[in-house]
This record gives C-alpha cells, structure tokens and sequence, in this order.
C-alpha cells in the first residue's frame, strides 16, 4: 500500500498520466487491439480504488478528493465507446451522403447509445484508416483536458463513486456518476458536440470519398449494362 499503490494513485489522479492512458488506448485500437482492455487491465484497480476513495467522501458528506476515476473516462470521456464516437454516428445519420456510411450509421446507432462502437470502429472502418485515425485520437484527448479542467475547477461535479456501468446511456450516466447532478449530464452533452465537431470534416472527407466510389461503381455498372443489352 504504501510503496505502490498510494504513490501509483498521486499519478494517476493528474492530468498528465490521464492524457497518456487515452492516448495509449487510441493508438492502440487504431491498429485494431482493444486499447481499453490492455490499458484498464493495467490502470483500472487503481481507478477503482480512486473512485472507492470519492464514494466514501460522498458518503460521508466530504469533498470528494478525485478527479481521475474509472467512471471519469468511461462516462465523460469515451462517450459513445473508444473514440468517443457517437457524434461521428449520430453525423453520419444526419449528413452522410454516401449509402455505406448511411447504412453503417444506423447499425451503429443502436450499440453507440450503449457506448459499445465496435460497428463503426471496424465497419466505417477507423481502424488502419489514416484520415479518421487522427480525429479517433484527438477528440478524446480534447475531451479529457475540457473534463478534468471543468471538475477540477468545481464548474462540474466530480464523480460521486457510484458505480454506474459504462453501458449506461449519456446523460443519463452522467446525471447518476456526479450523484444526481444535472451539470453532471450537461458536461456529457458538452463532449458529445466537441467530439462530433472534431470528427465532423474527417466525416465529409470520407463521405465524399465513399460517394465517389459508389457512383463510378454505378456507371461502371449502367456501362456494362448497355453493352450487354446492345
């Protein structure tokens, strides 16, 4: 306890050590190893302990000490899954003009509520794809620093140590996480636009792309049509 774990908790409440754990979970899904599983596997009994530590404060009407916990980067980070891709799905509802993004938006829509994003991650896909990879690690990089800035400062609620699953939907999640505070839900709605912002010119980028295919794929078609016909 002494010798490890409590000097392993000084570091991994800054924002320094959190910045370098979602940039390690993003590189790695980039190449399609699940990045949350090998960095949690590391860092995740100490983000429980951290957020065991800001359960007990809440409990006994205490400040809560910690900014960093599990629930600070399932909850306010990955909003949508690694990525924190629902924005880009929800975008891809709305705007995309090519049919596979279409139709990948609204596989994908249903499992990113449940911040599960494995549809979009490989079937967009992000993973190996050197234009979408870059907004895949910039937006929750963005969305850690507007996060911890905004808890540390007292402008958002810290989590409350109560353990909500981070299958829970947005605003929903975070309403409960911040123990029943509504800016707690409002700082989630905050990443989601930021994060959808962020992804929202890679998005166009690749529509543009897809749509070209799919129309050289159809008058390649309509070509061989006519030909086959005469």
């Amino acid at each position: 306890m002494q010798v490890l774990q409590i000097p392993l908790e000084g570091l991994s409440d800054s924002l320094g050590a959190a910045l370098i754990a979602v940039l390690l979970v993003q590189i790695l899904w980039s190449i399609g190893i699940h990045g949350a599983a090998i960095v949690g596997g590391v860092m995740s009994p100490i983000w429980l302990s951290l957020m065991d530590q800001n359960r007990q404060a809440w409990e006994a009407g205490k400040d809560l000490p910690n900014v960093i916990t599990s629930q600070f980067f399932d909850l306010w980070i990955y909003v949508g899954g690694s990525g924190a891709t629902l924005g880009l799905v929800l975008m891809m509802l709305l705007w995309a003009r090519s049919v596979q993004l279409k139709t990948i938006g609204r596989l994908a829509i249903g499992p990113g509520i449940f911040n599960i994003n494995e549809p979009v991650t490989f079937g967009m896909p992000i993973v190996m794809n050197p234009l979408l990879i870059i907004p895949f690690i910039l937006a929750p990089l963005v969305l850690t620093l507007i996060t911890y800035l905004a808890m540390s400062t007292g402008l958002v609620p810290r989590p409350a140590g109560i353990a909500v699953p981070w299958t829970m939907p947005v605003i929903i999640s975070g309403y409960l996480a911040s123990g029943g505070k509504i800016m707690g839900a409002v700082l989630q709605v905050v990443n989601l636009i930021i994060a959808a912002l962020i992804y929202y010119p890679f998005l166009r980028a690749w529509d543009k792309q897809k749509l070209a295919e799919e129309n050289q794929y159809s008058n390649q078609q309509s070509k061989e049509g006519i030909g086959i016909s005469v």
